[in-house]
């Protein structure tokens, strides 16, 4: 048995795995977060607006040195507070012995979830169908 056009093949997965690198990977869950951030904002309790101008996205939010030296083998964002002006978000999501939960991020995934899947799905797909 020969086969014909292996090599051919094998330039083209290769190709799709590069299309997929750890840069591609973060554009299109910069495009999910975006998503969920807006929302997040939207839902978040004013008094001040302190805690709603402190959400961010970040791509090292809270990772140890270690994960991070090994972050070719996965991908994660924050989206939630800055850790100085926002530093009470916590306590805003999930309240406290003196005042009751407010949620503002575990609702913001929740109503964006499809919305997010698809976004993530759309900017992957088009990286990968530039590769191949």
């Amino acid at each position: 048995m020969k086969l014909h056009g292996v090599d051919a093949i094998d330039r083209k997965l290769v190709a799709i795995r590069d299309a997929v690198s750890p840069a591609a990977r973060e554009r299109s869950l910069l495009a999910g977060a975006e998503i969920v951030l807006d929302e997040a904002k939207r839902l978040v309790p004013v008094l001040s607006g302190n805690l709603r101008d402190s959400l961010i996205i970040s791509f090292d939010g809270g990772l140890n040195s270690a994960a991070v030296s090994e972050r070719r083998f996965f991908s994660m964002v924050y989206i939630g507070p800055e850790r100085r002006q926002g530093f009470y978000g916590h306590m805003v999501e999930f309240g406290t012995f003196h005042s009751i939960a407010h949620p503002f991020m575990r609702p913001a995934l929740d109503n964006t979830r499809e919305e997010v899947r698809r976004a993530i799905g759309h900017s992957l797909w088009a990286d990968i169908k530039k590769a191949a």
